[in-house]
């Protein structure tokens, strides 16, 4: 018999920009010799394994409160709070795990303190409050939100930092390596993480324990302004909101900033959960989920996990850099795609422009970051890509809502693809991701994806995959129009000239590519990026160039492969 002692971070199944789904069952646990009969406690367990060591015991006291002395009668200073719910989809082990943190990039001076006046006064809005609140484990282990009733210098609403530089952007070191405007041609910079120190703060929370352990609000706000240039970082934990959420919240903040108070929009779902009372009273489906059979589970998980554990011990370490994929390229990229659409129809000359299958430019750029991994592989191998679709956009009484939901509302979706295919032809890749999708998407499909995830306890311990197949991660935030949603222009102290590749400056005409107080980058990553992360695929939209922005993690062969399929590009 083996004895394993639990260590405490187990990583988990659901798409995120931020958290590779690694295998709890196989990446958590450390092996140690079996106990003898004086050593024998709570924290020896059969059959587990982790990367600390901290017993089950000690890491479970960090996520449960613990109870006050009998004789301390000490009233509650915040029991008059007013409280909210954390909803089913929000609460899962992974989102517990996620710190964002999201550094908006502006060529221009903006006023720091217009930025935080608005954001206070918006945070006293209705259910916006919310966002202002404290997470709070309650007794049976599940979060709430406690809000004060009124936010004060001592407990505000957010948390606030603001560091004042005397020197350009292009001057500060490591600002300087920021790619803070496109210039027409193909760019590849270092990833969000190289960049921390201008992230956030370094008293602000970094984990859930940090924001657990005292009155400490969920939002931190870190405004770094340059002669010439302004960084917004903004950090709370994945439980309060999805991109989604974040995209509404950052609308409403621009709609305050420009005095228009009564455009602000009412926030839906603060108090019930939304998306479980469309499956209340129905725990069977009446459709069957698509991918039931796909279900990892028993031997098929074991294996999976076994794999998983495998490639993570001996493969090479990843490397995260971001990219930035010009009008023109993404152009060719399309040109080919289709052509391969028209290649494949077995030379049927009657195909006609009507009937050419539709792709997105995220079926596209999905395509071409999995052709590269497939590519780079030592052995042909089965590629599952894992999506982060939003109810959002298929649940008609979300559509037509007449307001924002603010809380995580996202649906995991899969396509699994042969090495045949993922080594194929661009367009048929494309197509193959976007016709997999298209068949969860549906409303009924939805539905029953989320009873699924009812059932499961943890939404995020599902997954769905052969068992031999490598798991690559995708989120895409295009639909958030970051680019053009965020409109601090009110805050506009000084509007930059433009800015050409690396924060160098463009020509005498002044040149700019994006509107005074819209952002010209942005980034994201976790507040601790997780060591086990092996692959990732984050989309970051499309900016005013209509050029595209990614992040991707992936190995020094994968990468290889993308700047040579890039360099052909060119």
């Amino acid at each position: 018999m083996c004895w394993f002692r639990e260590r405490p971070r187990k990583a988990t199944m659901l798409a995120s920009p931020y958290l590779n789904p690694a295998i709890r069952t196989f990446s958590g646990y450390q092996r140690i010799r079996a106990p003898n009969a004086n050593e024998m406690d709570e924290s020896y367990t059969v059959l587990k394994c982790s990367k600390s060591d901290i017993t089950i015991m000690d890491f479970l006291k960090r996520f449960t409160k613990q109870s006050s002395s009998p004789a301390d009668d000490t009233p509650d200073p915040y029991a008059d709070d007013d409280v909210y719910p954390v909803h089913v989809l929000d609460d899962t082990k992974i989102f517990r795990s996620i710190l964002i943190t999201w550094t908006l990039c502006f060529n221009d001076v903006l006023d720091a303190d217009k930025l935080q006046s608005s954001l206070a006064k918006l945070l006293e809005k209705g259910d916006w409050r919310k966002l202002g609140g404290r997470l709070r484990l309650k007794a049976d282990g599940t979060l709430e939100i406690h809000v004060p009733r009124a936010f004060t210098s001592s407990r505000p609403a957010f948390s606030y930092t603001h560091d004042s530089i005397n020197t350009s952007i292009q001057d500060y070191e490591l600002a300087r390596k920021l790619p803070l405007s496109p210039d027409g041609s193909i760019n590849i910079s270092p990833g969000p993480t190289d960049f921390n120190d201008l992230a956030a703060s370094p008293s602000a929370p970094a984990t859930i324990e940090d924001l657990l352990s005292g009155d400490v609000p969920q939002i931190s706000v870190h405004i770094t302004s340059f002669t010439n240039a302004t960084l917004v970082g903004l950090s709370w934990p994945h439980t309060l909101m999805d991109v989604m959420g974040q995209a509404a919240f950052l609308q409403a903040w621009s709609t305050l900033l420009a005095g228009r108070e009564a455009e602000v929009p009412l926030v839906l779902g603060a108090r019930e959960d939304t998306l479980m009372a469309l499956t209340d009273g129905a725990t069977s489906a009446a459709e069957e989920y698509v991918l039931k059979s796909k279900q990892l589970k028993g031997l098929n998980f074991v294996k999976f996990g076994a794999r998983f554990a495998w490639d993570m011990l001996t493969g090479p370490k990843p490397v995260t850099k971001t990219i930035y994929l010009p009008k023109s390229v993404m152009g060719k990229l399309r040109v080919r795609a289709e052509a391969d659409l028209f290649t494949s129809s077995n030379n049927d000359d009657t195909m006609g422009e009507k009937e050419k299958p539709f792709i997105s430019d995220g079926d596209i750029l999905t395509a071409f970051t999995l052709h590269c991994i497939a590519s780079s592989l030592p052995t042909p191998r089965p590629l599952t890509a894992l999506h982060a679709m939003n109810a959002r956009f298929r649940l008609p009484s979300l559509i037509n809502a007449n307001g924002v939901f603010l809380s995580n509302m996202l649906i995991a979706g899969f396509t699994f693809l042969d090495p045949a295919v993922s080594t194929g032809p661009l367009g048929q890749i494309a197509l193959h991701n976007r016709q997999r999708l298209l068949e969860q998407a549906t409303e009924a499909q939805v539905l029953a994806s989320l009873r699924e995830q009812r059932i499961s306890g943890d939404p995020s311990t599902l997954l769905y995959s052969d068992a031999d197949a490598l798991l690559v991660p995708f989120t895409d935030w295009t639909k958030a129009k970051f680019f053009s949603a965020i409109d601090f222009s009110p805050a506009v102290i000084r509007a930059g000239g433009g800015v050409g590749g690396n924060g160098v400056e463009s020509g005498s005409d002044g040149k700019r590519y994006n509107p005074p107080g819209t952002p010209v980058f942005h980034h994201a990553s976790s507040r601790r990026p997780n060591p086990t992360t092996r692959l990732l695929v984050h989309i970051l939209g499309r900016d005013h160039s209509e050029g595209y922005w990614l992040t991707l993690t992936m190995s020094p062969g994968g990468w290889e492969k993308v700047e040579e399929g890039l360099k052909e590009l060119s």
